[in-house]
């Protein structure tokens, strides 16, 4: 009972988080489709990777730091958080354009084939935005504030379909312009990730200050943990433009299923965002109880999600997106492995918590060797559908191997951390009915104010 009532308790941030992540998956589909339809696959194809280069140069060159910024966030550590988060931008944002730059050539003869240098410099403004708002969401997050961060992540949401229909609407249907509005709306999600993170941090009064040290000393291991995780989620779209001849289409429809697929990810994204500071700052056997739990409850949840996303997705290509039908069957295999790697949010936030970060990294590395090995041999073979494959079997690999240790840590039976119980589906329902309540009485219920 004691367990219960401290995961309900821990459930209410999630319930505010999974709310908002729920809203944005309706805007984020609405901006998919009318991306989609007014792009063309090969269009999709093309701003797909464009926009993946500064989201992997951001991955690339964090090195752990935003783990290290919500960690010492949750310990109340925030003087001078935020300067040190600006500078770090700062300096990572010259060495990206310079490594850029000398990439540039190279990339043009392979991934980038048809693509002009002057929109991957376009899209790459995105990289400075994206990374301070890491780092901002990571501080606002670690005082578990997610009144703050529900708000700006709803302005970023709203903010992004006004902005498609505003931009594309008034100059027309173009790769251009989709970058336009997603540079438009990183930088809604980067000032209101400023302003949140300035509210959380000095609200913190008294707290100690962090050294530069510090950070890099609690984020480096993490590093090639949140590179392979990274990668073994975006190295596919590299390896399609890279060995199918013309990829634009193919990216296009990879990258429909894909969106889809990821949808349903946005529980365990909630979950996640919570359960790492969470742990960080309990008592190590009150999160030894509770991991279990929060591995089953994320499964069950996901997988409801996955199997009303197949039907969903067919009406919906069906009626408005006709010409990306061969996104359907890449979904379909791609949704298994999507519930699988649900359970691994969970439990990397728990080894995290508990200073284990060097398991997490081991386990992403392995599972991104065996995702790079199996879309090498099965996209040639069966193209984007072998893309799916790759992935079915990496993520499902990634969440056994972090199951089995968490379990080891715990001493908790490996099932307990995947087959739900009647007393999980009640738990669920009766969350959920209690959200269902707090909105009809309160429609602001939901941006819960956890330490803002």
């Amino acid at each position: 009972m004691q367990d219960t009532n401290r995961a309900s308790t821990f459930s209410g941030g999630v319930v505010a988080l999974f709310g908002t992540q729920v809203f944005g998956a309706i805007t984020g589909m609405v901006s998919g489709i009318l991306l989609a339809r007014l792009l063309g696959p090969a269009g999709k194809g093309d701003y797909y990777i464009l926009v993946l280069i500064p989201a992997t140069a951001m991955v690339v060159l964090q090195l752990g730091i935003p783990r290290a910024f919500g960690f010492f966030s949750a310990r109340g550590r925030t003087t001078g958080i935020i300067a040190k988060a600006n500078v770090l931008t700062l300096a990572m944002s010259v060495a990206a354009i310079l490594i850029l730059l000398a990439l540039l050539p190279l990339f043009r003869q392979s991934l980038l084939d048809g693509i002009e240098p002057q929109q991957v410099l376009f899209a790459f403004i995105a990289f400075p935005l994206a990374l301070n708002a890491a780092y901002m969401t990571a501080i606002v997050m670690g005082r578990k504030a997610v009144r703050w961060y529900s708000s700006v992540n709803i302005a970023y949401s709203i903010g992004g379909i006004v902005l498609l229909v505003a931009i594309l609407g008034g100059l027309g249907p173009s790769v251009n312009g989709a970058i336009l509005v997603f540079l438009g709306s990183s930088l809604i999600l980067t000032i209101g990730s400023f302003i949140a993170a300035r509210r959380v941090a000095t609200a913190d009064t008294g707290g100690e200050s962090v050294s530069y040290r510090e950070l890099f000393r609690y984020g480096l291991p993490f590093f090639p943990g949140s590179l392979a995780a990274f990668f073994s989620y975006r190295v596919d779209a590299f390896l399609i433009a890279f060995l199918i001849t013309n990829s634009a289409e193919p990216l296009g429809y990879y990258s429909l299923a894909v969106g889809f697929a990821e949808m349903v990810f946005f529980f365990p994204r909630a979950v996640a965002t919570l359960f790492f500071p969470h742990v960080a700052g309990s008592p190590r056997e009150d999160s030894d109880r509770q991991v279990a739990m929060m591995s089953r409850v994320t499964i069950l949840i996901t997988g409801t999600f996955a199997g009303l996303m197949i039907p969903g997705a067919v009406v919906l290509v069906w009626l408005i997106l006709p010409a990306f039908e061969p996104s359907l069957l890449p979904l379909v295999v791609l949704l298994p492995g999507v519930v699988a790697f649900s359970a691994t949010f969970v439990l990397s936030g728990y080894l995290n918590g508990i200073d284990r970060p060097g398991i997490t990294s081991t386990a992403a590395l392995i599972s991104l060797t065996v995702n790079i090995a199996a879309n090498m041999i099965l996209i040639p073979r069966l193209g984007i559908v072998g893309a799916s494959a790759a992935s079915l079997i990496s993520y499902s690999l990634s969440s056994v191997l972090l199951t089995a240790i968490a379990a080891r840590l715990t001493g908790t039976p490996l099932h307990d951390f995947w087959v739900p119980r009647v007393s999980d589906i009640r738990f669920v329902a009766a969350t959920s009915t209690d959200l269902v309540r707090r909105l009809m009485r309160r429609p602001s219920a939901i941006a819960i104010d956890h330490g803002a």
